[in-house]
């Protein structure tokens, strides 16, 4: 029985069974549900690799775009904390009185040339010689300014190499000229003279109102003398004038403190 059934199987006419045939419809439904899948999850794995790229270029160029806009400015900005910083150090190294040092000839500085009556009395001498090396002093200080002339391109860049006296005499020659009253209020300003600084640079701006530094200056003489008021409405009116001057960086910290 057996044999005749192996043999009924296996004959000529019996149906031949492939191996697609022998698997059922859920299997197959299951192999192409997975087919799908892996398709699908191909596809999403290419979108996600174009958009990761997309956005890696795009904040390179936006990196690129915020260093080109930003980098400048903030060169800038620091070029004027210096400058503030720089002028800030100057203003007590090197004061001056207020009433300007006459030098005396060559000949009258020694002492050998210190000239003393006859009815003067010993500790009379005693005193003229002592008095002569401290008229020598501030004699050679003087001698050893190498600014003795009023170069007005000095206003911004070196303020320090002005000199009041020779400003204020060739204001005398040209009184209409606010550059000049300007450098004698820069002059005097980097020497300590606040007062004298103040009151040529509002000669300034009464020959020119659109001298913006005059302004500055009036405001650091203001914050000296403790006129804090007056100093941040100077500082708004430079604001006003040139807001992207040499001293913005100064105003703006000035007007945000006084507020």
């Amino acid at each position: 029985m057996e044999q005749a059934d192996v043999s009924a199987g296996t004959g000529p006419d019996a149906p031949v069974m492939s191996p697609r045939h022998a698997l059922s419809a859920e299997v197959r439904a299951s192999l192409e549900a997975v087919r799908v899948a892996r398709d699908a999850a191909r596809v999403r794995a290419r979108r996600q690799t174009v958009q990761a790229r997309i956005w890696f270029a795009a904040s390179l160029a936006a990196a690129a775009l915020a260093a080109f806009t930003f980098v400048p400015r903030i060169a800038r900005w620091r070029h004027a904390r210096a400058q503030v910083a720089t002028t800030a150090h100057r203003l007590p190294v090197a004061p001056q009185p207020a009433a300007p040092v006459i030098a005396p000839p060559a000949a009258a500085v020694t002492p050998a040339a210190v000239t003393v009556p006859a009815a003067a009395t010993a500790p009379v001498e005693a005193t003229a010689i002592a008095e002569a090396p401290a008229v020598a002093a501030p004699m050679k200080a003087r001698d050893a300014e190498p600014d003795l002339a009023c170069d007005t391109a000095s206003i911004r860049h070196a303020p320090w190499r002005l000199s009041p006296d020779a400003c204020a005499r060739a204001f005398d020659a040209d009184p209409t000229n606010a550059t000049l009253a300007l450098a004698v209020a820069h002059g005097a300003l980097v020497r300590g003279r606040f007062a004298d600084a103040e009151q040529w640079a509002r000669r300034a701006l009464t020959l020119d109102p659109k001298t913006a530094e005059s302004y500055v200056i009036i405001a650091r003489a203001a914050s000296q003398d403790g006129r804090s008021d007056e100093a941040r409405a100077a500082y708004e009116h430079y604001l006003e004038l040139a807001p992207r001057g040499w001293h913005k960086a100064e105003a703006r910290a000035a007007v945000q403190r006084a507020r």
